[in-house]
């Protein structure tokens, strides 16, 4: 995967953008901090790793079958609290917490009963207590502070989530003055747990302590041992000994309160009872349970490496589809390693803050680098589609640093080629059936260029320049030109014969190859821009397909190619040409296939073409018989072979020149 700087630059800024807004939105806008939550309620209710049942805590709980004890349901009658603290007192509890709120009188010898109970009592003992108006009127604080001794009052409150209701901390207490500490406080602090530490590490934002909830041993067995209030006369000393004992109501209406376990059941299991609450938050402060939270740390953490994978997403350039297929599964990876990750023991992971983050980072590649990346790949697939095969095209799409804006200097290999005389053939044909055989001519010579690499720089009528090396670097570009001149050249012959047998004179088609220096790129106006490629190496090639008139050849090709050929490659040498504007001569070379450069003409010819050369005479000579032919070995030799073989050119084209005088390879060609 290749970028240009400004793409890494505008990535790295994608990074930060969606991680910042993936995290802060999550962390504060209301719904989707709703869902954070929900989504870690899951993991709490449902995949936990079981812990065995708490031994430090038992719940007495007032059930209804201990209140249709009573004469009235409510307020619970304080006989039968009193006799209940004297009766687990007698057990060897370690501490009593009773959460029933006070705060009305009853008859006054139970009430005056509770009260000389709670004067001797001999075990530590605290009530739920609260000074909140939204809780207790006046008069009931004052019957509240008058009934319940300071040192036994212990807070009530939940600390409840203001998105969604649900009771997610443990309150501190202490809130206000005349508020002592919490319920679960209270209970760790009696029996020697120095609370004020924990607290103190909360941040100012957040007071309240997350409750590390206790999770089940089993679906039969509770997190805590739990007995109806009116049997533990009844219930062996054991399993009360030593033991914090608190007191509630768990009834069928009141007193209930949304914990994250509603998320799976929203009815006992999800409503719990507010002893139950107070007991999850005690047992995390005696124990020191870490709670599962979210952190704002790991949010960052976790939304940094989802935008990370959304902007390498990006960059892989692979299309919306992919990045949005790639973005969902990279997603349920997450939240796969999440869930089941936490049923393993892994901190609490955030998924909604990353996955937002994931879809952002996507969303902004796509806006910063995928739009200039489709717009790119329109530019080439409309200027390439037609002139190379399409796994080229993807290929440039994929390397844009091919395609050279300003253009650049590099070897460049070409192919020129012209069909003769077909200026006077198209005056002669219907428009129709000129476009016809023109098309086909054309489809099937591009079919055979694409297939050796080639890229049609244009077309010109019916000739065709073609460029090899360029845009797709290629280090076989010459062989490869070659190759496929000797396809050209077979299926042009094939296509003219074809043709001339329907009776469309069409005549053969003309190649010239060359190599060289040539400057490549994107040239044009501001409204329409070509690839192309300029400089002397072109004009030399395309003045290379033209001298073949003169020779009588179908293709030519300069010592340039010739020499930087494998020997697996043969050529017939033309002649030492000094084109059109040019004083150095240049060999030119006559492409041939391997079976007919093995032919005995062609052995002959380069024997007798090599003594030639070395032989040259420049000078007019004189017949010396009858036959025409001068007194020169291998000017006659060329003779006699061209007139053994009449249909190979380059025999007969110097043979003519023998005759007219010039014993010599070197051809000034002055007009060509």
């Amino acid at each position: 995967m290749k970028t240009n700087t400004k793409q890494y630059l505008s990535a790295i800024c994608v990074v930060i953008i969606a991680t910042l807004i993936g995290a802060f939105v999550t962390l504060n806008f209301t719904p989707l901090k709703k869902l954070e939550n929900s989504a870690s309620d899951i993991r709490i209710s449902a995949l936990q790793p079981p812990e065995n049942q708490s031994k430090k805590i038992v719940l007495a709980t007032i059930t209804e079958e201990t209140v249709s004890l009573f004469q009235y349901r409510s307020p619970v009658d304080r006989e039968f609290i009193a006799n209940l603290i004297m009766l687990l007192q007698a057990k060897g509890v370690r501490a009593i917490g009773i959460d029933i709120l006070l705060d009305s009188p009853t008859e006054v010898e139970k009430d005056e009963f509770l009260k000389e109970t709670l004067s001797n009592a001999t075990v530590p003992l605290f009530f739920s207590y609260t000074n909140t108006p939204e809780v207790v009127t006046e008069e009931q604080l004052k019957y509240l502070n008058a009934f319940i001794p300071v040192e036994m009052r212990a807070a009530a409150n939940m600390a409840t989530d203001p998105f969604d209701g649900t009771v997610r901390w443990v309150f501190p207490g202490e809130t206000n003055e005349g508020m002592p500490i919490s319920f679960p406080r209270k209970g760790a602090e009696l029996i020697g747990i120095d609370t004020t530490q924990l607290f103190a590490n909360q941040k100012k934002s957040q007071e309240n302590l997350p409750i590390a909830w206790r999770p089940k041993k089993d679906l039969e067995t509770p997190a805590f041992p739990e007995y109806p209030a009116h049997a533990v006369a009844m219930l062996p000393t054991d399993w009360f000994k030593d033991k914090i004992v608190l007191v509630g109501a768990k009834l069928s209406l009141e007193d209930r309160h949304r914990t994250p376990m509603a998320i799976i059941d929203d009815q006992w299991e999800g409503r719990m009872p507010g002893v139950t609450v107070m007991a999850h938050a005690m047992s995390q402060l005696i124990e020191n349970r870490k709670p599962h939270k979210v952190t704002p740390e790991m949010t960052f953490l976790v939304c940094v490496v989802l935008a990370i994978t959304g902007m390498l997403i990006g960059l892989a350039k692979k299309g919306v589809a992919i990045s949005v297929i790639s973005g969902f599964f990279v997603a349920l990876i997450l939240w796969l390693v999440a869930f089941l990750g936490f049923s393993k023991g892994l901190p609490m992971i955030p998924v909604i803050a990353p996955t937002i983050t994931l879809a952002l980072a996507l969303w902004m590649m796509d806006l910063l680098i995928g739009k200039a990346e489709r717009q790119q790949r329109q530019f080439v697939q409309g200027a390439f589609s037609r002139y190379v095969e399409p796994a080229v095209v993807e290929k440039l799409v994929e390397n844009p640093e091919y395609l050279n804006v300003t253009g650049v200097k590099q070897d460049t290999t070409f192919i020129f080629t012209d069909v003769a005389g077909f200026t006077t053939l198209s005056e002669k044909l219907e428009s129709k059936v000129l476009s016809d055989v023109l098309n086909a001519y054309l489809d099937g010579a591009c079919e055979i260029i694409f297939r050796h690499g080639g890229t049609v720089d244009k077309f010109i009528g019916d000739a065709i320049m073609v460029v090899f090396n360029a845009p797709i670097p290629q280090e076989d570009h010459i062989e490869r030109s070659v190759k496929c001149a000797l396809e050209l050249d077979s299926y042009c012959e094939k296509f003219r014969n074809e043709q001339n047998s329907k009776g469309i004179p069409i005549g053969v088609t003309r190649i010239g190859i060359h190599t060289g220096s040539a400057t490549v790129g994107n040239f044009g106006s501001q409204t329409r821009m070509d690839f192309t490629a300029l400089g002397d190496t072109v004009n030399t090639a395309a003045r290379t397909e033209s001298v073949n008139k003169y020779f009588g050849t179908r293709i030519a090709a300069t010592e340039e190619i010739v020499s930087k050929c494998a020997s697996d490659l043969k050529f017939l040498p033309i002649g030492d040409i000094v084109l059109k504007g040019k004083t150095v001569a240049v060999p030119l070379y006559n492409p041939v296939s391997l079976e007919f450069f093995n032919s005995e003409y062609s052995k002959q010819y380069l024997d007798i073409y090599n003594q030639l050369q070395e032989s040259a005479v420049e000078s007019n000579l004189t017949s010396d018989n009858d036959d025409g032919i001068p007194n020169h070995p291998a000017g006659n030799k060329m003779i006699k072979l061209s007139r053994k073989f009449p249909n190979e050119p380059l025999a007969k084209f110097h043979a003519n020149r023998i005759t007219e005088g010039l014993i010599t390879t070197k051809v000034i060609m002055d007009s060509k």
